[in-house]
């Protein structure tokens, strides 16, 4: 699910590398016949919306029994906007959290009955921000976090029937999206509030520099990367729980395990402060 980002799509080209029989979704129902050329070898292909849980829930759960077998479901799209917490709508937070975290939800309760019959595999995409948090971020991270301790209850209970579900949890990895946030980021500078940029303009300004930078480095990991590992946690015997994806996400998560609140805080805030704004 989520096929037509950059991830998705380096997904789906190494599932259809291996053979599988593969049926991929996409975000809106336009996004179909570009998908379908990029990619043709799909057997099916059908726009399902994640920011639409109930809808997605019933249109997911047809479709499947439409496919009838179903081996492994592998879900990639998310959204990342960004703004400072005080500033963050509660409109954007509640679609950030549907269509990160909730559709995920729905996924598995359509999913469940026809994995359960194969002992198959749900492979969701969490984030290294779902343990280690960062500023601008707080509808992201809050859908992440949440995504986290979701994906504990789901393994716990459908571990019952040999269903594995299982996390990524990439870094910053190379899809077109960095470069419209890119764009994006640039733009919301340009039109903040008197108020908001008075408060938070330096922040967005050290946001800016450490995207702008990363880009220019290439410093981002690529998207085959988290192809790979949906591969392994499709494939392995006994998957992990979790799949840091990245040198960025390794180390982050590593923090996460081994580092106060207060040392990660002071880590994070290191890195922005450093930018030269």
């Amino acid at each position: 699910m989520g096929a037509n980002g950059g991830a998705g799509i380096a997904v789906t080209r190494a599932l259809l590398a291996k053979n599988y029989a593969v049926w991929a979704t996409v975000s809106r129902p336009e996004k179909i016949a570009d998908f379908r050329s990029h990619l043709p070898g799909c057997r099916d292909y059908i726009a399902l919306d994640l920011a639409k849980a109930d809808e997605l829930k019933a249109d997911f759960s047809r479709w499947l029994a439409e496919i009838g077998r179903v081996d492994a479901v592998i879900v990639c799209g998310a959204v990342a906007p960004f703004a400072p917490a005080e500033f963050t709508s509660f409109d954007a937070f509640r679609q950030t959290m549907e269509i990160n975290c909730v559709s995920n939800l729905a996924i598995y309760q359509s999913s469940l009955p026809f994995l359960r019959e194969t002992r198959g595999r749900l492979v969701l995409t969490g984030s290294y921000s779902g343990k280690v948090a960062t500023p601008m971020m707080a509808s992201y991270v809050a859908s992440k976090f949440a995504l986290e301790g979701l994906v504990d209850v789901m393994r716990q209970e459908a571990g019952a029937w040999g269903v594995e579900v299982v996390l990524l949890q990439p870094g910053s990895i190379e899809t077109p999206m960095v470069y419209r946030s890119q764009a994006t980021l640039a733009q919301a500078i340009e039109n903040l509030p008197s108020q908001e940029a008075s408060l938070y303009g330096k922040l967005y300004r050290q946001m800016k520099y450490r995207a702008d930078s990363a880009i220019e480095a290439r410093t981002f990991t690529p998207a085959q990367a988290v192809a790979d590992a949906a591969l392994q946690a499709v494939e392995a015997a006994v998957p992990e729980t979790r799949y840091p994806v990245g040198s960025d996400a390794e180390n982050l998560v590593a923090l996460s395990r081994s580092r106060s609140d207060r040392e990660i805080d002071e880590l994070v805030l290191e890195i922005y402060r450093s930018a030269p704004v």
